[in-house]
This record gives C-alpha cells, structure tokens and sequence, in this order.
C-alpha cells in the first residue's frame, strides 16, 4: 500500500523538478526527499524520475502515477479546509502570503497588537514575490495585487495602493532634485528584477525616465528600498512603506503611476473559518489605517 506521505514528496519533486527545491518547499532536508523517493520507487517498484540538464524529469511510470497522487492531494486538502472552517474559535495556524516589504514595514509591526487580541493564534508569514498556490494549501491568507481568476478563491478588494517616486535627501542633494519628468533620465534609477519589467508599474516609471541609468535592480521591495533609502537612486516606492521615515523625499508628486490593487485573498472553503475571518478582518483595519491605500 502506498504511503500518502510519499506521495506528498513525489509531488514537490515534479513540480520543482529537484530535490533541493522540493526541501525548501516541504521545510525539510534535501537527504529526506532522497530517502522518501527512494522508499516510494520501491514501493511501486519502477523509478520516477530521470536527471537532465534542466532538473529531473517525470518517467512514465511517474506520469502515470501523477493524476492519482494529485487526486489524493486534493481529497486530502478539501477534508483538511471542510474541518477548519467548521472551527468556530479563532484558535489553531493561519499561513498568510504577502510581498516581503508589506512583510516587514506594515505586518509585522502590526502583530503583537493582534496576537495580543488573538492569543490562541499562530500566524506563519511567507514573504514571497511568488503567487503561492492557495488551492493546493500552499497557504491560507493571499495578499495580492491582482484579482484571482480561480472560481475555487474568493477575494476581498482591500484598497488601491498609492506609489510615488522616492529618493533618499542625500542623493538629491549631491545630484539635484528633477523638476520635470525630462530630467530623469539624468539621474539613477533602482528597480526590481527583469522579470517585473512587464508589470504596469515598473514598465510605467522606465518609460518615465527613459535614458536613465539603471544602478541597482532587486529582487526583493525590502533590498531596494534599503539601497533607495542609502542613497543609489530615484525608485517607485509604496507610500504606506516609506510613510515617517525621514531618509525618503518624495520627487514629482504631479506624476501619477498606474493603479495598483490589493487583495485579500482565499479559499472559498476557509471563508467560514474563525481563523481566516479574523485576519481577514485585521488586514483590512491595517489596511485602512496605513494611509497609504486609496
């Protein structure tokens, strides 16, 4: 008889396509991926994975055992959101996803008030630029910019996000302050990665300050806003984040960047979850209060 367990590392394996990926997913050692796999490739007595240059690749006998490893998954997740949101106390974990710098600027300073209300709650913090998979469990709580196009998620529109450009005073005054948009593309610039390139807001400030020098790109808001704030150039800044802090000024307030919704965002199953509702509640109250969302 196979073992579900197995079949939960089977799963991270195919779809991170390596041992170190399915860790980092799972929380475990890339040693106990090995092991697992290894005790599940016995037990169906074929291998199931092959490696390549672009990671390890399904084998046929993994295919075949795919659909009903991810029909077990799902079975186990609805029986897993069925008993949660039967649990009319705000007691137990709730697993809630949001950028790193909404992570560190807005929630957590936020949360001993709220466990302070709350204390037979836990609340696990995932600051991740990626889309967690809430239909898989991944998490309970999405915080995101976008309206989700799964019918299995409902989402609770939390406000508009007001951005701005920002700069540190120090640069500004070895640099000069632009007074038109023109005279961006005298200045440096701080960014995220390439692949925010195509997102509305970052694609927006490029067309801004065309010409300009691109100093520092990021990969995380909290990176970049701690080079923005040292010093290295003009960024696209949330203003709920650098609200009060005295390092930032704000350049050309006239220019107004693309909207950028945020929302609340979870399973339909975990609507009626104590749990889930009480954060819910809390992220929409921090939201208002931050002054910095439409």
């Amino acid at each position: 008889m196979l073992d579900w367990s197995d079949l939960r590392f089977f799963l991270a394996v195919h779809r991170t396509r390596s041992h170190a990926g399915a860790a980092r997913l799972l929380r475990v050692a890339p040693t106990t991926i090995g092991r697992r796999i290894a005790a599940l490739e016995a037990a169906v007595g074929a291998r199931l994975f092959a490696r390549t240059p672009d990671g390890l690749a399904a084998t046929a006998a993994a295919l075949s055992l795919l659909v009903r490893a991810e029909r077990m998954e799902a079975e186990a997740l609805e029986a897993e959101r069925e008993l949660a949101g039967a649990d009319a106390r705000p007691t137990g974990t709730v697993r809630l996803t949001c950028g790193d710098g909404f992570a560190a600027y807005l929630l957590a300073p936020a949360l001993p008030a709220f466990l302070a209300a709350y204390p037979g709650l836990t609340v696990e913090v995932r600051a991740d630029v990626r889309a967690l998979d809430l239909t898989r469990g991944e998490a309970d709580v999405a915080l995101r910019n976008f309206r989700p196009r799964e019918r299995s998620l409902v989402a609770r529109r939390l406000g508009v996000e007001r951005q701005g450009l920002y700069a540190a005073t120090g640069y500004l005054a070895r640099r000069g302050t632009p007074r038109a948009s023109r005279d961006l593309a005298a200045h440096d610039l701080v960014l995220y990665d390439h692949e925010f390139d195509r997102m509305k807001t970052q694609a927006w400030f490029m067309r801004c300050a065309a010409g300009a020098r691109v100093a520092v790109r990021a990969s995380t808001s909290t990176a970049m806003y701690a080079a923005c704030g040292g010093g290295a150039g003009i960024g696209l800044l949330s203003d709920a984040l650098v609200r009060g802090d005295s390092r930032f000024q704000q350049v050309l307030p006239s220019l107004e960047p693309p909207a950028l919704e945020l929302w609340a965002v979870t399973h339909g199953d975990l609507r009626s979850s104590a749990r889930v509702t009480a954060i819910l509640r809390w992220l929409e109250r921090l939201v208002a209060e931050s002054g910095g969302f439409a």
